[in-house]
């Protein structure tokens, strides 16, 4: 049996992945920091992966096959320059030595589209520019480099996730989408940009199932995991509010655009399609409704 080691599985992304994982015909051994109840097809292991030895630990236990490693600091703002960015480099450059000495065959590991030239804004793999400007993004990259160059001198497959913008469940709160959709729920007004920024948008569930296809195939190199689809800010924010009937209730322009922000983000996504042949499950509409649900009941 095919047997996966997925990292951060608690967190945003990657709570989305276990089902899928366990429909592709893996046996899930999903780590996060606190404890979890054990299924059918999913053991779940609590570990601090920041602890080498804990890691030798862990992989040694599980012998995994496949690896999708997650994990890292995510904290809004902070974890752009975070010194922590250093440590979760080193610690996951250990992790991928130690899944490769104990078999571990193929590895998905979840990069950034920070790490490309955001000059042009229309990012395509091997073909755009790469220009880290901030320490999580040149971690992330160094951490790309290492695991090319491990992947050189061991029987190891390596897919490079470059994640672009998402939403859904579980998103943090003070996030665009999260914002919009609370404010709205609770009567008020949402105030945002001018909303002319362009970005490509996937809904977190999709962006768990492209993970997980990525992994299920035999695609090695860079991937956008990316919908594609080029949408301002304010386009989303206005689907958003028509489907709470609160269209009325959207003020642009409310806050200054940071003059640091590119005015197009975008992704070639055909290597994800073509290559991996992955297809999105939801529409935009679908994604929205299912995420206000979502926040609804944590309301009630």
């Amino acid at each position: 049996m095919k047997r996966v080691l997925l990292t951060g599985a608690g967190g945003y992304i990657g709570r989305h992945m276990v089902d899928d994982l366990v429909a592709k015909g893996f046996e899930v051994h999903a780590v996060s920091r606190g404890a979890h109840e054990n299924r059918k097809g999913v053991v779940w292991h609590a570990a601090d992966l920041l602890v080498e030895a804990a890691v030798d630990a862990l992989v040694e236990n599980v012998a995994a096959s496949h690896l999708i490693h997650l994990a890292w600091i995510t904290e809004p703002g902070a974890y752009w320059e975070s010194p922590q960015n250093t440590e979760w480099l080193t610690a996951s450059e250990h992790l991928l030595e130690s899944f490769v000495q104990h078999g571990g065959k193929r590895a998905v590991l979840a990069g950034t589209c920070a790490e490309y030239d955001w000059t042009d804004g229309h990012c395509v793999e091997n073909v755009t520019p790469l220009r880290a400007m901030s320490l999580y993004s040149k971690t992330k990259l160094a951490f790309r480099d290492a695991a090319y160059q491990l992947a050189k001198t061991n029987d190891l497959q390596v897919a490079w996730a470059r994640v672009f913008f998402s939403f859904g469940p579980h998103e943090r709160r003070e996030r665009l989408v999260p914002a919009v959709i609370n404010a709205l729920l609770s009567g008020n007004r949402a105030k945002c940009s001018d909303g002319s920024l362009i970005r490509d948008f996937m809904y977190v569930n999709d962006v768990a199932g492209a993970m997980v296809a990525t992994l299920d195939s035999d695609f090695e190199g860079d991937i956008n995991i990316a919908s594609g689809q080029d949408m301002t800010l304010g386009e989303l924010v206005e689907r958003i509010a028509s489907r709470l009937d609160a269209t009325d209730r959207v003020d642009f322009g409310r806050y200054p655009r940071r003059p640091d922000d590119p005015q197009r983000i975008t992704a070639d996504n055909s290597q994800l399609t073509d290559a991996v042949g992955w297809t999105p499950e939801y529409d935009l509409d679908s994604a929205i409704d299912d995420t206000i649900a979502w926040w609804r009941k944590q309301a009630d």
